[in-house]
């Protein structure tokens, strides 16, 4: 029961009818970073200086990120139908998991508007040497691959300490990199963040769980070289209305 503004109980369910009457639909809530007013500023400034960015010069970025895939878990809500007489859970009524979650793997991506680089597996946590080596093997190999010009050439990476160390900034600068200023707590601006969801959703598609870390690495290196470009194409594409969408809502949350 819950509580009318006029102190009378009324059940949840004739709150919900009524809503439905009206049109409205339960949606789930989006998880989103929280926004200080900090963040909101520097993410509209962000969003105004590149504003009147084409696609063509977003497409001289390459991004990046780093993210986490458990070996057992759904990564997204899995349904099965059954009439209310039939309870007894059967097989395909049923997600296994496993004590620990079954272990992770953390990998770090980039992407090019020619097709994604190559995936790193990053073994347990990453400090600043670490990712001083990812960035060493990775990035201007992935670059050349696919002959983008150092001379137009910008990498956009999050603001984690790691990535701002003396030893990374002393990097980028010998090897004349132009790194994107990025505001901080904007995975919605950054479409890597589009093709973890893409990988993970890819995964959840396998039968049976990976045996073992290895074989998750596996499929995650077989599902993401094969990404389609169309798709990549597309996110690039989504940039400049990223941008309209922050200054839309004044450096806050987006739909992306």
């Amino acid at each position: 029961m819950v509580e009318s503004a006029d102190g009378e109980q009324v059940h949840v369910r004739t709150v919900q009818r009524n809503l439905e009457k009206e049109g409205l639909k339960a949606y789930v809530q989006q998880k989103k970073p929280d926004l200080t007013l900090n963040h909101k500023r520097d993410r509209l400034e962000f969003a105004k200086a590149h504003l009147h960015w084409t696609v063509e010069q977003w497409k001289t970025v390459m991004f990046s990120d780093e993210s986490t895939i458990s070996r057992v878990g759904s990564f997204g809500k899995k349904f099965y139908y059954c009439t209310k007489e039939h309870k007894r859970l059967k097989p395909h009524q049923i997600k296994e998991t496993e004590q620990s979650g079954g272990g992770k793997i953390m990998v770090w991506g980039c992407m090019t508007c020619r097709g994604v680089g190559d995936l790193c597996w990053i073994p347990g946590t990453i400090n600043s040497e670490g990712y001083l080596d990812v960035l060493k093997d990775y990035v201007l190999a992935s670059r050349d691959w696919y002959g983008m010009d150092p001379a137009t050439f910008i990498f956009q990476q999050d603001n984690a300490r790691v990535h701002t160390a003396r030893i990374v900034r002393d990097f980028f600068d010998e090897s004349n990199i132009t790194v994107l200023e990025w505001p901080a707590n904007s995975p919605d601006l950054n479409p890597t963040e589009n093709l973890w969801s893409y990988l993970k959703r890819e995964l959840d598609q396998y039968k049976e769980a990976p045996r073992n870390l290895d074989e998750l690495w596996e499929r995650v290196q077989e599902v993401w070289t094969n990404i389609p470009i169309s798709y990549i194409q597309k996110l690039y594409g989504s940039m400049p209305r990223r941008m309209e969408e922050v200054v839309r809502s004044r450096g806050g949350h987006t739909k992306y």
